[in-house]
């Protein structure tokens, strides 16, 4: 096995307040890092430990104050594009697709950002309705929709493109216990099939 992702002396501080005020928090503190090709990577532990800073700075999000490293054999720091391009990301469910479309355009919108050919994004997304059981809902406005089935289209979203890496951060936050069984579930089986995985939680 090949690592994936290295990650070196990662560091991330925020500087916050205002006058004597003013302090400096640490986020990240040079954190070390590898991922093997095909791994279901787990990174466990309580609100505010630093897991969405660390996944921030892995799907370049958020630049590092220090450190570096490289996912699918690209620099994080000198080839943002082709980091994002090895990664299905899915962070903040909700909030990360668009509330005035439709899921069926949302899919079809992002795919086109990856210059999936139309034909391509048709038979992907009707894939993707039948493994989350989307048909349901997935034709009207993302705002008309409950929290468990914006997460279902975030998900979809994250995997529309078949990214080597799939990087979920509380993916099952807001679903119920079945959803949520059902999407580790299918999470579980791209894993199998090669798929890298990095699964952030602080539920045991």
């Amino acid at each position: 096995m090949s690592s994936i992702i290295e990650i070196r002396d990662l560091a991330k501080t925020y500087r916050v307040g205002h006058g004597k005020r003013k302090r400096v928090v640490e986020a990240l503190r040079g954190v070390d890092l590898t991922i093997e090709e095909g791994e279901f990577f787990g990174l466990l532990g309580p609100n505010g430990a630093g897991k969405t800073t660390l996944i921030q700075c892995l799907t370049t999000l958020l630049l590092p104050t220090r450190g570096g490293g490289s996912v699918n054999g690209y620099d994080l720091l000198r080839e943002p594009r082709k980091v994002r391009a090895s990664i299905g990301c899915m962070l903040t469910g909700e909030r990360s697709i668009y509330w005035k479309l439709t899921g069926r355009e949302n899919l079809d919108y992002f795919g086109a950002l990856y210059h999936m050919p139309k034909s391509r994004r048709r038979e992907r997304v009707d894939s993707l309705v039948g493994l989350l059981d989307m048909e349901e809902f997935l034709d009207r406005r993302v705002e008309t929709y409950s929290s468990g089935q914006r997460m279902k289209v975030a998900f979809a979203k994250s995997i529309i493109t078949d990214p080597p890496i799939l990087v979920l951060d509380e993916p099952t936050i807001t679903l119920d216990v079945h959803a949520a069984r059902e999407l580790r579930s299918i999470v579980s089986d791209l894993n199998h099939t090669g798929v890298t995985v990095v699964y952030t939680t602080h539920l045991m």
